[in-house]
């Protein structure tokens, strides 16, 4: 990885997805922990941005599916920290995974829901623990596996797939949710272009140290 810069010099940040998308190396959301009040905004924001198939709207009662957002927030004894995918140069998850449900476009690391199998080889790879295998919901009810039956129920069998953060590819405007929801300005994206200066690295990992 050879050099590092702030995405956040640009206008901070009006950068859309297709910028985020078509940046030249990987692009990730840098969490700066000590400040992070474990509001959990950023993992409100997360899924109500990737569950608009289920009718989330913007008010109390729509929400009918379980809050599953692509960031979690961790707390170890007082200290919370959201945790999301780096989208790794060489990413581990997408080497192990079997059945090449996992790509790399422009930087970003993406899974392709259709194609997993749910077999958690890339949880397994992740060195990040931001991966999670989880049901699937469309329109608000749980999509269920095809040929995958519980006999002694006589049921179909619920649908789950492998998430994570996609940097909110399929957005078009805006930075990532979390990053515009975080009250604290906790979360920033960063880009790691072609730059390996250690005080760069610094400043954009860690610029309230």
């Amino acid at each position: 990885m050879s050099g590092t810069r702030n995405a956040l010099s640009r206008p901070m940040s009006r950068m859309g997805a297709a910028d985020r998308t078509s940046a030249v190396a990987s692009s990730f959301v840098v969490a700066d922990a000590g400040h992070c009040i474990g509001c959990k905004a950023c993992e409100l924001a997360c899924f109500a941005v990737h569950s608009q198939t289920n009718g989330i709207g913007a008010s109390v009662g729509t929400v009918s599916v379980p809050v599953v957002p692509k960031v979690y927030v961790v707390r170890a004894g007082d200290t919370y920290v959201p945790v999301q995918c780096r989208h790794c140069e060489n990413a581990p998850c997408a080497h192990a995974c079997p059945v090449q449900a996992i790509r790399q476009e422009n930087g970003v690391v993406m899974i392709d829901e259709e194609l997993c199998i749910s077999c958690t080889s890339c949880v397994l790879a992740c060195p990040f623990g931001a991966i999670e295998v989880s049901t699937v919901y469309r329109e608000g009810r749980v999509m269920t596996q095809p040929g995958l039956t519980d006999r002694a129920a006589h049921k179909a069998l619920p649908r789950t797939a492998a998430g994570k953060c996609d940097l909110c590819a399929d957005t078009n405007g805006g930075q990532p949710a979390c990053v515009e929801a975080c009250p604290n300005d906790v979360l920033r994206l960063a880009i790691v272009e072609s730059d390996p200066l250690p005080e760069r690295r610094r400043e954009v990992f860690f610029p309230r140290l």
